[in-house]
Order: structure tokens, then C-alpha cells, then sequence
């Protein structure tokens, strides 16, 4: 049975992907004080990764259960899971789609159901964007509490006016900025690994999936190669997307200078290789690869789609997602070097500092424990 004082939460993550929300939520679990916590992660079973074992070795309990696809099954499994484990606050990072875990919370009779987005949408996700938005109102009923990562993701979730009247908590999608300061060892050998020389090194973090425009980065880095030869570009990550994009980057007469890594456990040496980051995505929550990249001194080239609070440090240029390919390849083709050695300084001590960030969830836990609740 459940210790008494004990505030019991539920981190419900879905599918477990490279990077994304997940990792996110892994690293705020990777640092909160667990005094008084007992908290459960529970995934879906068709996830590509189980959660990192490091989080389990804190005495975090790892549950897998069904797709959300099978709903049925997925309902009633969250619902008795809810049931046997008491869960004080099911705190659900899966966007939209919260409705179903949040519902079947509410049916369990979870006194605190916390709605999380981490993201907002586009008409280009096409039939995606138009379930999300069907959906995003069930979660908000079905919650009593209201969190994303940024005002953009709280706005399109909840609506202005639940924003305005400061109903929705604003936990940001957060880093370890030490982890991620520059590193000149970490640049040498990623370069001779690679290959790079002394080349100017592009670089583009991130899922492979329509949301993450990978076209564009082909096409800007090709009009890059054209101001600037000799450049390179690394492409780290995986995804649906990652056979179509690499056959059509076979294609290109940069081919040769286009790296695919896959997923690494170790991005943080593939900040400090490069000379700029690029991220014309059609939209985003809050791209803790941003916050990463300023870490390590960075100069980031995102898309005007992506929120201005991503921008700590001053080194986030802002493009519209509208100009063509060589208007990015303009401004990233004059990036100077600069000093970086002490850039994640200026993350260090944010919000967005896992440090400061891990103190304010838990504070909110108990908050919203003790009886703090809107509905």
C-alpha cells in the first residue's frame, strides 16, 4: 500500500522515440528531488526505446502498457493501474491525445490530471493537425490542471483566454547546460572521426518526420555549398522520413558533404564539431535542441514558425519559413568563428537550467497535490 505523505505521480510519455518529449521528461526525472515522490512512467508497448535504465535505478517504476491505437485495451489499462497504484497526479505529456489517459485518470478517480503540451500544430500535418485539434479540447476537459513547454504550445492548446487568465503553468523543455558547454576535445574528435578538416560544419538535430523540414535544410545547405564550398552538413537523428531524405540528398551534387549519424547517445559532441545550427521547422513547441545548440555557443538559424522564448542567449536568428533556400544559405554563410568556452553561462541559472527547472516541478506537484486545483 502507498505510504501516507507520500505524493504518488504518473508520468504518462506514450511512445518512446529517439529524442523528442520523452527525453524531456526523462530529464527532469533524472534530477528531482524524489523526497516524498513516488513516481511511475508508463509508455506504450510499440515504442523503438524502453526508458533509460538510469531512471529506473533512481527507484522510478517503469510500467509498459497498450497503444493508445488500441484504445479499448489502453483505457481500462490506465484505468486499473490507476486504481491499484493510487496515483495522487497523472501528469500526461502527450498532447492532444491526453484525453484518453486523463479520461480513463477521471474514471479511476485521480483527484489532480495534469495536461501537458509540449507542441503546437500546422495545416501541413494534414489529417494529424485536424485530429489534434478535435482533440485538444477533450484533454482540456478531461484535466484539472493545465502545463506546456511555452506560451505559443499553451496558447494553441488551452486558447488566449485560459493563457490570459494564468491558468496554464509554463514548464519548459529544459537541458543540462553544463553537458552541453563547448567542448574544443569533443570538436577535434568528432572532426577527425568524420572527416571534417577545418570545414565549416552545418548541423541539423532532430527526428525525421514532416514537422522537421528536412527538404528545406537539403535545399539551403545545397545553396550553402554554392557561397560557401567546402561545407558540410551533419544530419543526426531518425525517423520515419530518414530513407526518403537520404535518397533524395543521393541525389544532390552535395551529396558527399551530407553526414547521417542516426541517433547518438552523445549529441553533445556534435554541438561543439559544428559551426552553426539550422531548424526550419513548421512549427514547435519549444526545440530543446535551441537551448542545447546556445549552450554550446551555437549561432541557431530557426524558422519564424519556432517560439521567441527559445531565444536565451541572444544567438537565435530567426527566418521566415516562406524565404526561399538560399535566403537561409545567406545569412548562415556569413557566421564567424567565435569564442564559445563559456556560452552555456548564459543558460545556466534560467528556467531552462534542469537545475532550477527540477525544483519548480516538484514544487508545482505538491501544489497541485494539496488541494490547489482549478475544476
Amino acid at each position: 500500500a502507498p505510504q501516507e505523505g507520500i505524493v504518488r505521480v504518473a508520468e504518462i510519455v506514450g511512445k518512446i522515440k529517439a529524442g523528442g518529449v520523452e527525453s524531456v521528461v526523462f530529464e527532469y526525472l533524472r534530477r528531482i528531488d524524489l523526497t516524498d515522490l513516488e513516481i511511475d512512467v508508463l509508455y506504450d508497448d510499440d515504442s523503438d526505446y524502453a526508458p533509460p535504465g538510469d531512471i529506473a535505478a533512481r527507484g522510478i517504476r517503469i510500467i509498459k502498457i497498450p497503444a493508445y491505437q488500441k484504445l479499448p485495451k489502453y483505457m481500462s489499462t490506465v484505468k486499473k493501474i490507476c486504481r491499484e497504484r493510487r496515483y495522487d497526479i497523472v501528469h500526461s505529456h502527450i498532447n492532444a491525445l491526453s484525453c484518453f489517459p486523463l479520461r480513463a485518470a477521471k474514471r479511476a478517480g485521480v483527484a489532480c490530471r495534469i495536461a501537458h503540451d509540449h507542441t503546437t500544430s500546422s495545416k501541413s500535418d494534414g489529417w494529424r493537425d485536424v485530429v489534434k485539434r478535435a482533440a485538444r479540447g477533450a484533454s482540456a476537459r478531461a484535466a484539472t490542471d493545465y502545463a506546456a513547454c511555452s506560451e505559443a504550445a499553451a496558447r494553441w492548446m488551452f486558447g488566449d483566454r485560459t493563457v490570459d487568465a494564468r491558468e496554464v503553468r509554463i514548464i519548459p523543455n529544459v537541458t543540462d547546460p553544463a553537458r552541453f558547454a563547448y567542448s574544443e576535445i569533443s570538436r577535434d574528435a568528432v572532426r577527425r572521426e568524420l572527416g571534417l578538416g577545418d570545414s565549416f560544419v552545418l548541423l541539423h538535430i532532430g527526428r525525421f518526420v514532416k514537422t522537421k523540414n528536412h527538404q528545406f535544410t537539403l535545399d539551403a545547405f545545397d545553396a550553402l555549398t554554392k557561397r560557401r564550398p567546402g561545407s558540410k552538413l551533419i544530419l543526426v537523428g531518425d525517423g520515419e522520413l530518414s530513407d526518403d531524405i537520404k535518397r533524395r540528398a543521393a541525389g544532390m551534387s552535395c551529396r558527399d558533404d551530407i553526414i547521417f549519424t542516426g541517433v547518438v547517445a552523445d549529441p553533445e559532441r556534435y554541438y561543439s564539431a559544428a559551426d552553426a545550427l539550422i531548424l526550419p521547422s513548421f512549427y514547435e513547441g519549444l526545440p530543446v535542441v535551441v537551448i542545447e545548440a546556445q549552450s554550446s555557443g551555437l549561432p541557431c538559424f530557426v524558422s519564424d514558425r519556432v517560439t521567441k522564448e527559445c531565444d536565451v542567449s541572444g544567438a537565435v536568428r530567426y527566418l521566415s519559413i516562406s524565404s526561399p533556400p538560399d535566403e537561409w544559405a545567406k545569412a548562415v554563410s556569413v557566421v564567424a568563428p567565435q569564442e564559445r568556452a563559456s556560452a552555456h553561462e548564459a543558460i545556466e541559472g534560467t528556467e531552462f537550467d534542469i537545475g532550477v527547472s527540477a525544483k519548480l516541478l516538484r514544487d508545482y506537484y505538491f501544489e497541485v497535490a494539496h488541494g490547489r486545483r482549478k475544476r
